[in-house]
């Protein structure tokens, strides 16, 4: 029970990583706050899953990308549990486009959704929560596509990267107050490696779609976010993990 009374808020919740992260971390004894755009029937049941290991689940709709959003969020983690100790940032979309296709409107919303919606959510929650009692984890999600060339994810991989300087800066700046800032690269399978097998197949061959088959589940992860968020990590700050099955090698 490493998270044993620990409040933790976790965007993108309903399905994919964020969901087994949630599922995990109220194992571990965490209260948790979930969060989806539109996935109303899965956020729900992700809440009623973490509930049955016998902690406080709230959850509900917002969108990362408007600062108004997250604002009302922040207004409802504070009513929901009063503080906030853990905050794992995983809201996201992908669109495997090619580069010269990609649209300025589709640039903008996946950076917007990424990284401001990353910023926003680790500047509330740090102002409000963090600061004040020096003491708090961010967890961001980063990807193997920041740190080398991919296809079809030019507008994905600069959110990604942007998130990477942002989790450095913002932990070298935090250290005198105690909050730990670091960021994950995951690879599983989720609907997102899904649609990229899919591209891949169609762009580049059946046999490159196939690099992203059979990837492990979720599950997998949760040791990596659970080292970060738990006081295993105290001296560790402005790291990116790269949980990626040897990808990065």
């Amino acid at each position: 029970m490493k998270l044993k009374g620990k409040k933790a808020l976790v965007t993108g919740a309903s399905k994919g990583i964020g969901r087994s992260v949630a599922l995990g971390f109220a194992k571990e004894g965490a209260d948790v706050f979930l969060t989806a755009k539109e996935d109303e029937k899965g956020l729900s049941e992700a809440v009623e899953l973490a509930r049955a290991s016998g902690i406080k689940a709230q959850g509900g709709l917002y969108d990362a990308a408007s600062l108004e959003e997250v604002r009302r969020l922040m207004d409802d983690v504070a009513s929901a549990f009063g503080t906030l100790d853990i905050l794992v940032n995983n809201a996201g979309i992908i669109k495997p486009t090619p580069f010269w296709e990609i649209s300025p409107e589709q640039f903008e919303r996946t950076l917007r959704i990424h990284l401001f919606g990353t910023f926003y959510c680790m500047q509330e929650a740090i102002r409000r929560f963090m600061m004040p009692k020096k003491s708090g984890k961010i967890i961001n999600l980063a990807a193997p596509a920041a740190m080398r060339g991919f296809y079809g994810v030019a507008d994905y991989a600069t959110a990604k990267g942007g998130i990477v300087a942002l989790t450095k800066n913002a932990a070298k700046e935090l250290v005198p107050f105690s909050i730990q800032v670091n960021a994950v690269a995951p690879v599983a399978e989720t609907r997102m490696t899904e649609a990229l097998s899919g591209y891949y197949s169609a762009q580049l061959g059946a046999e490159e779609g196939r690099m992203l088959q059979g990837l492990p589940g979720t599950d997998k992860l949760v040791g990596t976010f659970l080292y970060f968020a738990s006081p295993d990590s105290d001296c560790v700050t402005g790291q990116v993990l790269a949980a990626d099955w040897g990808m990065l090698c």
